[in-house]
C-alpha cells in the first residue's frame, strides 16, 4: 500500500512539470551512514503564482538486514504566497526563515526535522519576517502540541538577528486558540494567567544572528530552556549554543569556516514525558539530541578546471546520552562516544541539474558507549537538485 502511494504521488508530480503547468524543483537525496541507508526524493511544485505544492518520499533500512527497506510519505503540505503573507499547512518539517545561516549544528529544529501536521503563516515586511506556527506531535499520547514563532530583523544590509520561542504542551488550556495564532503574542505569558497548570508545557527560547563583514562573516544561535539558571539556582544547566565563522580567501584563495557547538545534557528534556522535544522519539532539537560537544573547521573553494565548489576539513565530536529522556529516571552517565575525522565534499552544477557528494570518515573511542571499544564512522551522502521544465 505505501509502495502505491509513493508511486501515485511521483506520477502527479511528474505530470504536473510535464504539463508546462508548474515550475517544480526535484531533489533526490541517498544518505549512506556505516550500514544504514536513506533514500529520499523531494518535490516542489509551483501549481500557480500564488500556490505551491511540497511532497517528499523516503526509504529507509540497513543494507544488511533481512527485514527489508520501509518506505513513507515524510511530506506533503500546501502553501498560499502573495507578496507580504505565506499560510502553509500539511505534513511539514517545522522550519523558518533564520538569521545566523548555521552550517553544520543547527540547535533547533534543523533541516532533518521530521515533517509533523502542521499550519502555520509566515508575515513579511520589508527588512521583518515573522513565522507563527502550530504542529501535533501528540503520536503517541493523547495530547502535544508544538508551538514555535521567530522573528527575522535585518536591520543592515550586513547584520540579521532572529528572536524566537518554542514550546511543548501537554494540556489544553483556555484561550490557547490565541498563543497559536496571534502574531508576537508570548508563549510563556500563558504561565501567568489564572486556572492554567503551569506543569503542561516546556519552553525554550531562542535568538540567533549574521554579522557579514568585507573578508569575515560571524554567526551563532543560542537556546535556552525556561528555567533560570543563574549562580544561586539549583537548577541543571539547560542551553545549546552554536558559534561559527568564515574567512573569505584566506588561504590560497579558499574560504576557511569554523564551527563550534555545546548542548548541555538534557537541554530539551523535562520532568514529564509529555513535555520533552521529541516527536517519535526523534529529538526536535539538535539532530543527534542533547548532551552533546563538536568542532568542524574546513577549506572550500572554486575548482576551475572540473567547474565545481569542493570542500575539505576535519571534525571533532563528542556525545554523552544524546537520548532527550525525562528528568526524573533519567540514564546514568555513561562513557563518552567521541569521533575525530574528516570532511569531503563537492559540488558539481549543469545546466538544469546539481550534483553533489559529501562524505565522512571518522575513528571512534568508546564506540557506543562502551568503555575503551574502538570503531569507524563512516557517512555518504549523494544528491542529485533538477529544476524542471
Amino acid at each position: 500500500m505505501q509502495r502505491k502511494v509513493i508511486l501515485l504521488s511521483l506520477a502527479v508530480i511528474l505530470c504536473l512539470s510535464a504539463s508546462g503547468n508548474a515550475k517544480t524543483n526535484v531533489d533526490i537525496v541517498w544518505d549512506m551512514q556505516n550500514t544504514f541507508n536513506e533514500l529520499f526524493a523531494e518535490f516542489n511544485a509551483e501549481l500557480s503564482s500564488n500556490f505551491a505544492l511540497e511532497l517528499g518520499v523516503s526509504t529507509e533500512g540497513h543494507m544488511e538486514s533481512g527485514a527489508g527497506q520501509t518506505f513513507a510519505v515524510s511530506k506533503l503540505g500546501l502553501s498560499y504566497q502573495n507578496s507580504w503573507l505565506k499560510v502553509f499547512a500539511g505534513a511539514l518539517p517545522p522550519q523558518f526563515n533564520r538569521a545566523a545561516g548555521i552550517e553544520v549544528h543547527e540547535v533547533l529544529l534543523p533541516d532533518s526535522s521530521p515533517s509533523v501536521p502542521i499550519l502555520g503563516y509566515t508575515l513579511e515586511f520589508g527588512p521583518v519576517t515573522y513565522t507563527k506556527l502550530q504542529g501535533d506531535i501528540s503520536r503517541k499520547v493523547g495530547f502535544r502540541r508544538l508551538g514555535v514563532h521567530y522573528l527575522r530583523w535585518e536591520p543592515l544590509p550586513y547584520l540579521a538577528l532572529g528572536f524566537g520561542e518554542a514550546v511543548v504542551f501537554s494540556q489544553p488550556f483556555p484561550g490557547d486558540i490565541y498563543y497559536y495564532t496571534v502574531p508576537i503574542l508570548p508563549y510563556y505569558l500563558a504561565k501567568y494567567l489564572p486556572g492554567i497548570n503551569t506543569s503542561i508545557d516546556n519552553t525554550i527560547f531562542y535568538g540567533d544572528g549574521r554579522l557579514t563583514l568585507p573578508r569575515l562573516a560571524l554567526y551563532g544561535a543560542l537556546l535556552i530552556n525556561e528555567f533560570p539558571m543563574g549562580p544561586t539556582e539549583t537548577n541543571p544547566k539547560l542551553y545549546a549554543i552554536t558559534l561559527g565563522l568564515t574567512s573569505g580567501k584566506l588561504i590560497g584563495g579558499w574560504d576557511l569556516s569554523l564551527e563550534f557547538s555545546r548542548v548541555s545534557d538534557q537541554a530539551y528534556s523535562n520532568a514529564r514525558p509529555e513535555n520533552l522535544f521529541t516527536y517519535d522519539d526523534e529529538s526536535l532539537g539538535h539532530r543527534l539530541g542533547d548532551d552533546l560537544t563538536a568542532c568542524d573547521i574546513w577549506l572550500s573553494g572554486y575548482l576551475p578546471k572540473l567547474d565545481a565548489e569542493a570542500k575539505f576539513g576535519v571534525y571533532y565530536q563528542k556525545l554523552g546520552n544524546t537520548d532527550v529522556a525525562p528528568w526524573i529516571g533519567a540514564q546514568d552517565p555513561v562513557p563518552p562516544e567521541k569521533t575525530y575525522g574528516i570532511k569531503l565534499g563537492l559540488v558539481k552544477p549543469f545546466e538544469k541539474l546539481q550534483l553533489s557528494f559529501d562524505l565522512e570518515l571518522g575513528y571512534q573511542t568508546n564506540e557506543d558507549h562502551v568503555l575503551d571499544q574502538a570503531g569507524y564512522h563512516s557517512r555518504a551522502v549523494i544528491k542529485g537538485s533538477w529544476r524542471l521544465p
